[in-house]
């Protein structure tokens, strides 16, 4: 049911960056990934105090320079405790409850990593939300969580893989909103394409002006190889080796691979196993899987 008055929205915005955040993106050359994980923030946060009353956004980081920036845009900062999304989630909710509020507050929780976020969409999803004591909206795969909001009532975070899932299990009605620019955030490459594709903002773009538009792969050597199987591994440039399975080199129509072979790879959601295997130099349209 709509509410009988407007909600005085708090928002608050978890953001890791640094040099570790964004480990899954893999940068063109030239650009390193805390540029680009910073360029991201910087966009989500421009965006999100734009949508937002003076003095209602709170971002929660450990870095100097995403402080600084928040600050600029009028933003409150909460130190990041570490220990995770989830903690900073709560450490920004903690921070709220000595806010003086009036009227019918309520609070919200927005991803930092949302570079084609524009106010206007932030303003509409709250909107959305208000009708209810609590909302969720999912991200762009439908799993994920980009907003989470509590009109009334605890906010309790449960971010993560299937996120959006536990929110609405936990009571938070689900809005499937069609709001591509506030559901596409970026934790690797082809979800960075997809924000590219629906308008980045103005500093991930800069960030990426003159580069390829498409961002590269990544690359890895095979490791390990079981020709009775087709199972093995492979190790990523930094040292890491991933396995993939007999049914991910089945998908990749290959029939044989070498230890040492070069290869692009797409790691799985969990970030520590291959997704998708192709040969070098293939094209991803000629894929299979």
């Amino acid at each position: 049911m709509t509410p009988s008055a407007p909600v005085d929205w708090h928002l608050v915005v978890p953001v890791k960056g640094g040099a570790a955040a964004k480990s899954r993106l893999h940068p063109p050359a030239g650009l390193s990934r805390a540029e680009l994980a910073f360029a991201i923030a910087r966009d989500c946060l421009t965006a999100a105090c734009r949508g937002m009353p003076p003095g209602r956004v709170h971002v929660v980081t450990s870095d100097p320079a995403v402080a600084a920036e928040a600050r600029s845009l009028g933003a409150w900062v909460v130190s990041d405790p570490g220990g995770g999304l989830n903690a900073a989630v709560a450490a920004g909710l903690d921070a709220l409850s000595s806010v003086p509020r009036t009227g019918r507050h309520g609070v919200a929780v927005l991803l930092g990593d949302l570079p084609a976020l524009v106010g206007d969409d932030l303003v509409a999803a709250l909107a959305a939300a208000a009708a209810y004591d609590r909302a969720v909206v999912p991200d762009a795969d439908g799993t994920g969580t980009v907003l989470l909001t509590a009109r009334s009532g605890a906010l309790v975070p449960s971010f993560g893989e299937g996120s959006a899932g536990r929110h609405a299990a936990a009571g938070h009605r689900r809005l499937d909103l069609d709001r591509p620019r506030l559901r596409t955030d970026v934790d690797d490459d082809r979800s960075l394409e997809a924000a590219a594709a629906l308008g980045l903002g103005s500093a991930t773009a800069a960030c990426l002006a003159g580069r390829s538009a498409t961002l590269p792969r990544m690359q890895a050597s095979v490791h390990t190889f079981d020709e009775t199987t087709g199972a093995g591994s492979a190790l990523l440039d930094d040292g890491r080796e991933v396995p993939f399975s007999a049914e991910v080199f089945g998908r990749s129509a290959l029939r044989h691979v070498r230890p040492g072979q070069r290869v692009s790879i797409d790691l799985a959601d969990d970030g520590v196993s291959v997704q998708r295997l192709w040969i070098v130099g293939i094209g991803d349209d000629q894929r299979i899987g």
